[in-house]
């Protein structure tokens, strides 16, 4: 008996640590979701970027963005009033879909510089405008790389942040759009040596909107925020920057866009979206924002489900421990 609660003290915990580590993996909410990702060459650019003819059958690139064909897609230099704008030729037609942006912003100045570059998912495409080179009152999603602040906050700069266009309402220069934001980080992606930064955004129609960042380590991917969120049907995928009375240059490496297919139980049963977005939970690095109560769900169930096998496992196990137990003890009644 004294060998049984031994084994069975050893276990417990292992079992025990294996649910823990379970938590810890369900806080990705989206990456149980999804089975397979395929790649879309329609909407992915690499070096050299331009055809011999000095274009790209994908891309439309404009304003004062210049091309290296071994480096990058350089949206702006490190001068003051430039604007430069990258947009894909074609919609987006997938419903589900990751998009992978390693990019680089730097520049000779230590403490003033700016002032960011914008990356688009809209109804609308290449027009100039005041909003980081684009147009003002769009349609669609913009998340801005921020590293310039117009206005005091209780957070840090540089930081990334979301709006959803309605094409109704203005971006808030002033206040560098803090009431229209829809989620956000703190996070600097600024001048981070030989890493390369990069930026991950996936969405589940539907569902959720997720962007992670890899700022300081390769593959050491950051949850910057998961909202849900409903985007427009076809939207084009754009890239642009701007500077003013301070600069830096805006760079666009690669993009890399694949159509997600998800795992069979979450490709019919879409959970609605929460009536009022800005009301649910944090992002993932900065002030009150929205988080994906789907995306919650998934994972909470997936933890009841793997606790129940772990209850069950043990229990299994200490009845087979009795088995054994009582029948060493029979045996050597008979000896």
């Amino acid at each position: 008996m004294v060998r049984l609660i031994t084994t069975l003290s050893i276990l417990l915990p292992l079992l025990l640590s294996g649910v823990v580590c379970a938590a810890d993996d369900g806080q990705d909410s989206i990456a149980g979701m999804i089975e397979k990702t395929t790649p879309l060459r329609t909407h992915s650019l690499a070096a050299p970027y331009v055809d011999s003819d000095l274009q790209n059958r994908w891309w439309d690139f404009g304003g004062n963005a210049i091309i290296n064909t071994n480096k990058h897609v350089r949206l702006t230099q490190d001068r003051p009033s430039e604007k430069g704008w990258l947009w894909s030729r074609m919609p987006l037609s997938v419903s589900n879909w990751q998009i992978d942006v390693e990019f680089k912003v730097d520049g000779k100045a230590h403490n003033m510089f700016g002032d960011g570059f914008a990356m688009w998912i809209t109804k609308d495409r290449a027009q100039e405008g005041p909003v980081f080179g684009s147009v003002d009152y769009f349609t669609g999603l913009g998340i801005f790389f921020d590293t310039y602040a117009n206005s005091r906050h209780s957070y840090q700069w540089p930081r990334i942040t979301s709006m959803l266009g309605d094409g109704k309402t203005k971006y808030d220069h002033d206040h560098d759009n803090e009431a229209n934001e829809l989620a956000g980080c703190s996070e600097n992606f600024r001048r981070q040596g030989d890493t390369p930064t990069k930026a991950r955004l996936t969405y589940i129609k539907g569902r959720t909107l997720q962007l992670k960042l890899q700022t300081k380590y390769v593959n050491d991917w950051k949850l910057c925020f998961e909202t849900p969120v409903d985007l427009p049907e076809s939207p084009y995928i754009g890239f642009t920057a701007a500077t003013g009375d301070v600069s830096d240059n805006h760079d666009v490496v690669a993009i890399n866009t694949f159509s997600a297919t998800l795992r069979p139980q979450y490709r019919t049963d879409q959970v609605p979206l929460a009536a009022d977005a800005k009301s649910q939970g944090r992002s993932g690095m900065g002030r009150p924002s929205p988080k994906s109560s789907s995306g919650g769900g998934a994972a909470g169930w997936f933890l009841f489900i793997l606790k129940g096998i772990g209850i069950l496992a043990f229990i299994a196990f200490a009845i087979a421990a009795f088995r054994t137990y009582n029948a060493q003890k029979k045996q050597k009644r008979h000896w």
